[in-house]
């Protein structure tokens, strides 16, 4: 390292050569260059020696601020110096005055060095502008997202009227609408939901550190949930497609003996559950056998569902004008009350993990045969009603078929 040289040590003492940043000394007189330390030749990438002498221009390319910069003291930022290449080098330059008893005022100058920086700055730019983007396009997809998850609950509703129908246009019938419309209607917002949860994904594992990502991550759980329950709903949808297939022809039979052989459908099951049957026979009806069949046994299976380390299972039959009140009660977990009031809706589920089509089901029998099926309040447990149409008193007429 060179020692400094008069003017170098006058401006800047003895620690000139050892300075951390470039710097030069620039006569305003005559605009040249009078000293300058190992650090600017490095940064320009020529010899300091080289760097005496020589016109301002050599170092600071001439422009409009140049003039300013030399006249004015102060700090700079972005200042271009020229690099022995040509190419611009950009630096934060600091610019004091001192005067010199011989060469007059001088431009003190220390130049550091902010060429990584600016890199580092546009860099930051650019993805903040790729962030920017992909933003932009997470709103629309989410934008999407939420016109498919409307258009699911429009289908929704749809299905909720179908599904009441039922009991007006005929229940087969009314099946078959009901099992195309859903398969028709629900094709398009499942694929578009489909669709938007890939696409999220991708770019949320593109920017790990989007600002909305913990917002994105809310939606993707509700849209998974929604498509678990649109599943559910066909699932159950071609359960009650089965339903619909029953045997619907009345019959005279012994209500007594039906309800003794939906009973025994379920011996294995009633092992700590104690059975309490208030009824005799025979109780004549005139009802279809498989409808009732399929109905006792809905009833009999959430009963036992509900009690699973056991209880006391009721059924007792009465007359009511010119029916039968078959009640069935249980004094298991009973029906949450958010539930009560929807227990008919075919997507409506009494039980965790169900289908939401058991009891609609049931429901819609009954009221085929011309019976019905309710539900009534208790402190503990659950008691459902079923509506049987009574027959005239002719036990020789009454049929059973196991």
């Amino acid at each position: 390292m060179a020692a400094p040289g008069p003017v170098a040590e006058f401006v800047f003492g003895v620690l000139f050569p050892s300075l951390p940043d470039a710097a030069f000394v620039v006569a305003c007189a005559h605009g040249t260059v009078v000293c300058a330390n190992d650090r600017l030749a490095d940064l320009l990438g020529c010899v300091a020696d080289d760097l005496l002498e020589v016109a301002l221009e050599t170092v600071l390319p001439p422009d409009a601020d140049r003039v300013d910069i030399l006249a004015r003291p102060g700090r700079y930022e972005d200042v271009a110096l020229r690099g022995a290449d040509g190419y611009p080098i950009y630096v934060e330059l600091t610019v004091a005055h001192v005067h010199h008893p011989e060469l007059g005022l001088l431009a003190a100058c220390l130049a550091r060095d902010t060429t990584q920086r600016r890199e580092l700055e546009r860099e930051l730019i650019a993805k903040h502008t790729a962030l920017f983007a992909a933003h932009r396009e997470l709103e629309r997809l989410v934008g999407e997202l939420r016109a498919a998850h409307h258009e699911l609950e429009q289908r929704n509703q749809e299905i909720s009227v179908l599904a009441g129908q039922v009991s007006r246009v005929g229940w087969r019938a009314a099946l078959g609408e009901l099992a195309a419309g859903i398969a028709h209607h629900l094709n398009n917002p499942v694929g578009a939901l489909s669709s938007s949860l890939r696409a999220i994904g991708a770019r949320l594992d593109a920017h790990p550190d989007h600002p909305a990502r913990d917002e994105l991550r809310q939606l993707l759980q509700r849209a998974r949930g929604a498509a678990s329950r649109v599943e559910e709903h066909v699932a159950a949808v071609v359960r009650l497609h089965r339903a619909g297939a029953l045997d619907s022809a009345p019959r005279r039979l012994d209500l007594a003996r039906e309800l003794d052989t939906a009973l025994a459908m379920f011996t294995g099951r009633l092992g700590r559950v104690a059975v309490s049957r208030t009824y005799d026979r025979p109780l004549v009806a005139n009802v279809p056998q498989d409808p009732l069949h399929h109905v006792l046994g809905s009833l009999i299976e959430n009963a036992l569902a509900a009690m699973p380390d056991g209880g006391e299972l009721s059924i007792e039959v009465n007359r009511r004008e010119d029916a039968w009140v078959v009640g069935i009660e249980d004094t298991g977990r009973g029906l949450p009350v958010e539930v009560l009031s929807h227990l008919g809706d075919p997507i409506a589920a009494a039980a965790r993990g169900g289908g939401g089509l058991g009891l609609a089901t049931a429901q819609r029998l009954a009221r085929l045969w011309g019976g019905d099926l309710a539900h009534c309040a208790r402190d503990r447990g659950a008691r459902f009603e079923i509506r049987v149409p009574a027959g005239a008193p002719d036990p020789d007429r009454v049929e059973h078929q196991p």
